[in-house]
């Protein structure tokens, strides 16, 4: 199987990412509207006050960007039934603006007359969480009979008819993706006339994606209801946007435990990185002494990804696509030696440090062999600590 294909896990979200980093360039000109969504309060607003706040920032440029933030959210929070009418409306007020931009006529061109009809007859999004401690377990590959040499943490999700399938449990991936061919099995409704452009952290441009409604969702004891979903030729992935619904989690090599206990202690803080869409799990480290951001990626087959090459190259000839770098990694101040990838072409996207963007480096599910995560994004408190 194709590494580069395997490792295509992080739905960066195309040409919805350009414009919304257009929006946080302009947020120290319009601080009223991203000061209060940075906020405790922003943070956890709901969709009708966000939409309050950002009606009240009159500029016409301003009132885009964040009525695309707004839209943003809107994907997360899986609520498909309230994005014909914002999307519709923005897509009026600020049809001059779109005309002239061709990213911003290839987002407001998403979604067709029929894909209009059918979210808005969708029934709200519902989550009911497991209400006891589970440990499911996690297995390596797609299928006990699949032969494969990339192991991953695939999970198995059941959909309201029955149909059962193995997702690769993806914390590097903002938006839950499905396959084509599972999409049909579990009974999705796709929206056959909408059209998703998106790009990955590893350098591929312009993936065609459409959207689907999922009636239902299991993982273990928990349901989701009414799930708003990508549908690509692609992997089957469970997204952070579903991951960081099921309450406290502790993911290890082995096993995905919902509801369980706090930890006892917090090696590496990780910190819940939300850039509208794009969503990451991100810690503080050093690689060859440099201060960097680490982004936990469990759909990433390699322990150590930078996006910047090391100072020590390893000699191999067989591996065209990347390089390997012998360097020292510092979590939470425990340094050990590591050899590490680079990929040329890809293109690993920069994170915030002490106020400055700094080059980021994936910890991928390989480093499960020696870490493990726990997980509370409600709470703010999770940990990524040694076993």
């Amino acid at each position: 199987m194709n590494t580069v294909s395997r490792r295509e896990t992080c739905l960066i979200c195309g040409v919805m990412l350009v414009v919304m980093a257009a929006a946080a360039e302009t947020r120290q000109g319009d601080p009223d509207f991203y000061q209060w969504i940075d906020s405790a309060q922003g943070r956890n607003a709901s969709l009708a006050q966000m939409k309050r706040h950002c009606d009240q920032v009159l500029a016409p440029d301003k009132n885009l960007n964040c009525s695309v933030t707004v839209l943003a959210r809107m994907f997360e929070t899986k609520a498909a039934n309230q994005l014909p009418d914002y999307y519709l409306a923005i897509k009026r007020r600020h049809a001059q603006a779109i005309a002239n931009d061709p990213e911003l006529q290839q987002l407001f061109s998403m979604f067709g007359r029929e894909s209009i009809a059918t979210l808005r007859q969708v029934a709200d999004f519902s989550l009911t969480r497991s209400p006891r401690r589970e440990v499911l377990p996690i297995h390596p590959s797609p299928n006990d009979g699949h032969e494969t040499n990339e192991v991953l943490p695939y999970l198995d999700v059941k959909a309201a008819n029955g149909v059962s399938a193995r997702f690769i449990l993806d914390t590097g991936a903002p938006q839950t993706r499905v396959n084509s061919e599972t999409a049909k099995q579990m009974g999705i409704k796709l929206l056959t006339d909408s059209d998703y452009g998106y790009s990955t952290f590893y350098g591929e441009r312009d993936l065609a994606a459409k959207l689907g409604i999922l009636e239902s969702l299991k993982i273990g004891a928990s349901e989701f209801r009414n799930v708003l979903v990508f549908v690509s030729d692609r992997d089957n992935l469970l997204g952070l946007d579903l991951i960081g619904k099921l309450g406290r989690l502790n993911i290890t090599k082995k096993t995905l435990e919902i509801n369980a206990g706090a930890p006892t202690r917090c090696d590496s803080p990780v910190t819940f990185v939300r850039i509208d869409i794009n969503q990451r799990l991100t810690l503080a480290a050093r690689l060859d002494r440099r201060a960097t951001v680490a982004i936990i990626d469990t759909g990433n087959v390699d322990y150590l990804t930078s996006a910047s090459p090391g100072a020590s190259p390893v000699h191999v000839i067989d591996k065209p696509n990347h390089l390997i770098f012998k360097g020292e990694l510092s979590l939470s101040g425990r340094a050990r030696l590591i050899a590490y990838k680079y990929y040329p072409d890809f293109t690993i996207p920069p994170s915030m440090l002490l106020g400055q963007y700094v080059s980021s480096i994936l910890l991928g599910w390989r480093a499960f062999n020696d870490y493990e995560l726990n997980l509370d994004i409600a709470s703010g408190l999770s940990c990524f600590n040694r076993v």
